[in-house]
């Protein structure tokens, strides 16, 4: 009996590590692979490229520095992603929510003058998180009252949005210059930078607050546990006395909150002006929900996968100015990586989707022998 429990827990710790194996390391082998195919069709050597992108992220406090920059937006993406994945709802409209805040962020930053540094900071991120959660309001109430498909009504919204924010930049809140943007947003407005080359600003801080907070609720308080019965078992939750209807409303206010103070540091502390394509190639929003999905809507993962994808972004923009790869490529490796962990859930929920249908064909052939009878 002894030597049993020993040999248990060994036995466990292979079987995590293989998963492990399974779940994240080949999908992203093949991601890579795939990715340098396209490289040496673009001319240049695999090892050359991803050398370089691991040189210049991560092997100086310049390159850290401009990663954290970009990781920052895509941990409260990830994070507010996260929360509605949990619940199983598929909000596919952070990146609405993450435009509408940066404008409405971008026009506080310069219409609200004279208020102090620290007060106006608060004033222009509370803005854009009010805004983008009542935007993202409206496919809550859609999905809670009426059982509309929220992954239609969200990518609309993703489309509404970037259509109004960029006749709005273009008409009654633009400059008048050869590019549409806004005003540029106040000194007291503007994030202070950790160092003033380069990208990363007091927003990482935020984001860090906002990953500690979501966490805290996921995991260890009364709303994270509905939250994770109402993905797992709706019905059940509903009728437990959950208020499945008043949580998935919730649950959108939430997200949208967050994902519009992620547009909102983007303005506040990088581009100091609102453009409609600040988050464009492919999104602050699609960054956040590649990195939830491929973390398994785990927050540990998302932070990692936030700092692997900040890298690339980095990486691939220097990758362009020193051996002139297209920033395509990278967009390709991520891309990619999302597909193979696409075919490893579908391979998981395969047995789940074949005992369904078998139990579906057995109940409408008990059905037709009860016709017949």
């Amino acid at each position: 009996m002894e030597k049993r429990l020993k040999i248990k827990p060994k036995a466990g710790l292979v079987g995590h590590a293989l998963t492990l194996v399974g779940d994240v390391l080949i999908p992203l082998v093949f991601a890579f692979i795939v990715g340098s195919i396209f490289s040496v069709i673009c001319g240049t050597s695999p090892f050359t490229l991803y050398g370089y992108i691991i040189q210049r992220a991560f092997m100086s406090t310049g390159g850290l520095l401009n990663t954290l920059g970009y990781a920052t937006p895509i941990i409260i993406t990830g994070m507010a992603t996260a929360l509605s994945l949990r619940a199983g709802i598929f909000n596919m409209g952070i990146e609405s929510q993450v435009i509408l805040g940066g404008l409405t962020a971008g026009l506080a930053g310069y219409l609200i003058p004279g208020l102090p540094k620290p007060i106006h900071l608060v004033v222009c991120l509370a803005i854009a998180a009010l805004c983008a959660s009542c935007l993202a309001l409206i496919p809550g109430i859609l999905k809670a009252k009426l059982r509309i498909n929220e992954v239609v009504t969200t990518v609309m919204l993703n489309s509404i949005t970037l259509q109004v924010a960029t006749f709005l930049t273009n008409s009654y809140l633009g400059t008048g210059d050869a590019y549409p943007h806004t005003e540029y947003i106040l000194e007291t407005a503007r994030l202070t930078q950790l160092n003033s080359k380069y990208r990363c600003t007091t927003a990482i801080f935020i984001a860090l607050l906002i990953w500690m907070a979501l966490y805290f609720i996921l995991k260890r308080t009364k709303l994270g546990y509905e939250i994770d019965c109402i993905g797992k078992q709706w019905e059940f939750s509903d009728a437990v006395g959950m208020r499945v209807s008043r949580k998935i409303i919730l649950i959108f206010v939430l997200g949208g909150a967050v994902a519009g103070i992620a547009g909102a540091t983007e303005i506040m502390g990088v581009n100091y002006n609102f453009t409609p394509t600040f988050s464009a190639n492919p999104g602050i929003g699609w960054d956040g929900f590649y990195a939830c999905i491929l973390s398994g809507n785990h927050p540990v993962g998302i932070l990692i996968y936030a700092v692997v994808f900040g890298a690339l972004r980095y990486g691939a923009i220097a990758a362009q100015t020193g051996l002139g790869v297209p920033l395509d490529l990278i967009n390709i490796i991520k891309s990619t990586l999302v597909l193979f962990m696409a075919v490893r859930l579908a391979s998981q929920f395969a047995p789940a989707m074949k005992a369904w249908v078998a139990s579906r064909l057995h109940k409408d052939d008990e059905q037709k022998g009860e016709a017949k009878t």
